[in-house]
C-alpha cells in the first residue's frame, strides 16, 4: 500500500510539474551519485568496523564554577564478547544544545535495527542510509568512529539537556565550559590523551567557539565541522539588516522546550542533577526577564538584539580565528551551497588559509597561494540538514570524517595531511573539482549593467519602480528549502522527489523586477560571490530589497541560483572586509550592521547600495541565461525588521540604470573546463 502511494504520488508529479530545462535533475527519480573520492586522498579506502558499541550513561562533567554538565561515554567493545575493548583510543567530543541522551537512545535503536537487518543481508536503499547517517550527525552519535576505535563523550551544554544552569546561546562561556570538557575527555579511562571534536550545526557552534578558547599543548587537536557559520548574526539572523525570523523562531523554543523534558529522562541516571537542572531551565527560560526568547523578541523589534552590537560581537568566530592556526587544531568543514550558512564555511575557510599564510585575515586569498592542508573545505548541493544527501549529488560523509581523526588523532599515514588541493567543490549536477584559492583563482568577477529589463555592456532605460510587499511568489527554494533547513526536502528524498518550488519556477510568473542576461556560449560556473551594484531612491526614509540571482534556460524554465537581502539604512561598507577589483568594482560586500551604522535615506534622493549575493557554485549550460530579479521582501523567510514596516507599507523604490547612474551585476564566471578539465 505504502509503495503503491509513493509511485502514485511520483507520477502524479511527473506528470503535472515538468522539469524545465534549468532543473538540473529530474523532479522524480534517485539522486545521482558525487564524485567517487572527492575530498579524500587518492584510492583511500575506510578501515573496515571491528568493534561494538557500549555505553556509561549519567556521567556528570563537574565545572570551575560548579555547574554540572551531563554526559554520556560510548566506548568500543570487543563484538565477540560485548565487554569494554582494551584501548586506548582518542576521544570525540560532541558538545550538544539537542538533548545527547536523545541522540544516544536514537543511535541505540537505529544500531540494534541496522545490525539485525544486516544479519538478514538486507540493504536499505540509498537515500534511508543517508537520512540514517544525517539522523546520526545531527544528534551526536558517531557510530562509524566509536566501532573504529574512538571513545565518544556527547556533552549537554550548559543550561540545554540535563545539564545545569543557564543557557546563553553560542556564548563565550560555551567555549570556555568546552575546553574544560575536552580536559576532562582526555583524562577518561582507555583514553589516549587525543581528543577531537565533531558538530554538526548548533553542536558546530559550540565546538567552534571551544577551539577559539583552546591554548597551546590543548588535548583538543582536531575538528570535524558541518554546517557552521562564521559571523552567527550575519549568517544566521540578519540579512545585511533583513530579518531572517524563521531558523530562530523555531530553534530557540525547541531547545528551550526539549531543555525542560530533558531533565526528566535523566533523573533515574542522576537524580540530583536533573532536579537542579529543571529547576535551573524553568528559571532561566521564565524567571529572568532576559531570557533567549526574550532576546529573540527584542530582535524581531529592530532593538539592542536586532543588530551587531555588542552582544553579537561577542559571538563572533573571526576573532578567535587565530587559535586553530596558533595552537595546532586542523578543522574540515563540510557546507551546502544552499545551507543556511552559505557564505561562514568560505570565509572560515579562507581566513584559516590566510592567518596560517601569515596574510591579512580578511583580504581574499592570493591566487598562488600554497595552502595549509590542515585546513580543508568540501562545499556541495545540499541543505543545512542534508549534507551528502539528494537530490543533487549524494554521497557519504563518514569516510572524510574517519580519515580526517585516523591522521590526525591516531597517527595513520592515510595522506590526508599532504593534499595539495585543499578546497574540494560539487556543482548541482554532480560535477566535481578540488582547488586551493578562495574567491576562485579560475573565476573572473565579469560586470554586466543592468539595462531595460537586461543584462549587458550598457546602462539604459527609464528607472524601474517597485512597490513595497513583504511578500512574493512564496513558491521558491528560499521558503521552502534554504530558510526552512531543507527539512521538506530531506524528507522528499525518501520519495525520490525533487522539491518543485526548489527545482524550478511552477506557480505563476516570478516577482519583482527583471533583468535578463544573453545567453552564455559554453558551459560557464557561476563561482564564488557576487553584488548588485544599484542606484536607487525611496519615497520614504529607507528601502527593503530582496535579490534573486536565477538561472533561466532556453525553453524559460528557470531556477534560483543564489540571492541576498539588503536594509538600505544599513548599507555602509566594511572597507576592511570588502572584496574589490583592481579597478575599485566591488564583487562581495561586506556591510556594517551595528546599531551605530544606521544611515536614513533621504526620500527623492539616488544613492549607491551595494547588495551581497551568497557565494555559490553553480553550472550554467550552453545557452542558458543570467537573471537577476529584484524584489521587497520574502516572507516568511526574509522581512524587514517589523517597525520598518508600516513606513515601508505605501512607498516605492526606483532603481536607476542610465550612464550617470550605472546600476551593475558584478559575477565571478568561469569556463567549465577550467575548473572540470
Amino acid at each position: 500500500m505504502v509503495a503503491g502511494a509513493v509511485t502514485a504520488l511520483t507520477v502524479a508529479l511527473a506528470a503535472t510539474v515538468p522539469a524545465g530545462e534549468a532543473s538540473a535533475i529530474p523532479l522524480v527519480g534517485a539522486a545521482p551519485t558525487a564524485p567517487e573520492g572527492i575530498g579524500l586522498p587518492a584510492g583511500y579506502v575506510p578501515p573496515p568496523p571491528t568493534y561494538g558499541v557500549g555505553l556509561d550513561l549519567g556521567q556528570v562533567i563537574p565545572l570551575s564554577d560548579g555547574t554540572q554538565l551531563t554526559a554520556t561515554v560510548r566506548y568500543p567493545t570487543d563484538p565477540s564478547t560485548g565487554q569494554r575493548a582494551a584501548g586506548p583510543f582518542p576521544v570525540i567530543v560532541d558538545y550538544t544544545t539537542y538533548i545527547g541522551l536523545s541522540g544516544v537512545l536514537t543511535a541505540a535503536v537505529t544500531g540494534a535495527v541496522r545490525g539485525a537487518l544486516d544479519a538478514l543481508h538486507v540493504r536499505l536503499p540509498d537515500n534511508v542510509q543517508d537520512l540514517d547517517r544525517i539522523v546520526g550527525q545531527a544528534t551526536s552519535a558517531q557510530d562509524a568512529l566509536v566501532r573504529r576505535g574512538y571513545l565518544e563523550v556527547v556533552v549537554d551544554v550548559r543550561g540545554t539537556g540535563s545539564s545545569t544552569g543557564a543557557w546563553n546561546p553560542a556564548s563565550p562561556t560555551d567555549g570556555a565550559d568546552g575546553m574544560q570538557v575536552v580536559d576532562w575527555a582526555a583524562k577518561l579511562p582507555n583514553s589516549s590523551g587525543k581528543v577531537g571534536m565533531f558538530g554538526y550545526s548548533f553542536p558546530g557552534v559550540s565546538a567552534m567557539l571551544t577551539a577559539g578558547h583552546s591554548r597551546p599543548n590543548s588535548p583538543l587537536q582536531a575538528m570535524m565541522m558541518f554546517t557552521v557559520p562564521n559571523d552567527v548574526f550575519k549568517h544566521a539572523v540578519s540579512h545585511d539588516g533583513m530579518f531572517s525570523p524563521v531558523l530562530l523562531t523555531v530553534l530557540i523554543p525547541a531547545i528551550q522546550a526539549m531543555s525542560a523534558v530533558a531533565p526528566l529522562l535523566n533523573l533515574p541516571l542522576t537524580p540530583q542533577v536533573a532536579v537542579q537542572a529543571l529547576i535551573d531551565h524553568v528559571r532561566a527560560a521564565l524567571a529572568s526577564p532576559d531570557t533567549p526568547l526574550a532576546k529573540l523578541v527584542d530582535g524581531f523589534g529592530n532593538g539592542t538584539y536586532g543588530h551587531k552590537d555588542a552582544w553579537w560581537s561577542d559571538r563572533d568566530f573571526e576573532p578567535i580565528l587565530h587559535n586553530f592556526v596558533d595552537n595546532d587544531i586542523p578543522t574540515y568543514f563540510v557546507d551546502g551551497i544552499w545551507d543556511l550558512y552559505q557564505d561562514g564555511a568560505f570565509q572560515n575557510y579562507a581566513q584559516l588559509q590566510n592567518l596560517a599564510a601569515g596574510r591579512p585575515q580578511f583580504a581574499p586569498m592570493d591566487p598562488g597561494q600554497r595552502t595549509d592542508p590542515r585546513f580543508q573545505l568540501l562545499q556541495g548541493p545540499w541543505y543545512h540538514v542534508g549534507m551528502g544527501a539528494g537530490p543533487y549529488a549524494r554521497m557519504d560523509t563518514d569516510p572524510i570524517t574517519i580519515a580526517w581523526f585516523d591522521h590526525w588523532l591516531k597517527g595513520v599515514d592515510n595522506g590526508i595531511d599532504r593534499t595539495s588541493r585543499t578546497l574540494h567543490l560539487i556543482d548541482q549536477t554532480g560535477a566535481g573539482a578540488n582547488t586551493t584559492a578562495y574567491p576562485f583563482a579560475e573565476a573572473r568577477p565579469t560586470t554586466l549593467r543592468l539595462g531595460a529589463g537586461t543584462l549587458g555592456a550598457a546602462s539604459t532605460g527609464a528607472p524601474d519602480r517597485l512597490a513595497y510587499s513583504p511578500v512574493e511568489n512564496p513558491c521558491n527554494r528560499d521558503n521552502f528549502e534554504q530558510w526552512t533547513a531543507g527539512a521538506l526536502q530531506m524528507a522528499l528524498n525518501l520519495l525520490n522527489v525533487n522539491d518543485p518550488c526548489a527545482a524550478a519556477e511552477i506557480v505563476g510568473p516570478p516577482s519583482g523586477i527583471a533583468y535578463l542576461g544573453d545567453p552564455v556560449s559554453e558551459p560557464t560556473l557561476v563561482a564564488g560571490p557576487a553584488n548588485l551594484h544599484t542606484y536607487l531612491s525611496s519615497t520614504t526614509d529607507d528601502a527593503a530589497l530582496q535579490v534573486h540571482l536565477d538561472d533561466v534556460a532556453s525553453d524559460g524554465g528557470a531556477a534560483e541560483i543564489t540571492g541576498g537581502a539588503q536594509l538600505a539604512t544599513l548599507r555602509t561598507l566594511d572597507d576592511a572586509k570588502t572584496w574589490r577589483t583592481a579597478d575599485g568594482t566591488v564583487y562581495s560586500a561586506e556591510h556594517r550592521l551595528s546599531s551605530a551604522d544606521i544611515t536614513a535615506l533621504r526620500p527623492g534622493d539616488v544613492v549607491p547600495v551595494d547588495i551581497r549575493l551568497r557565494p555559490t557554485y553553480y553550472r550554467l549550460e550552453a545557452g542558458h541565461r543570467l537573471r537577476v530579479r529584484v524584489t521587497t521582501g520574502n516572507f516568511p523567510t526574509t522581512m524587514a525588521p517589523l517597525p520598518e514596516i508600516p513606513k515601508l507599507i505605501g512607498s516605492t523604490v526606483q532603481i536607476v540604470h542610465d550612464p550617470q547612474h550605472p546600476s551593475s551585476l558584478t559575477v565571478p564566471l568561469a569556463p567549465a573546463t577550467a575548473l572540470h578539465p
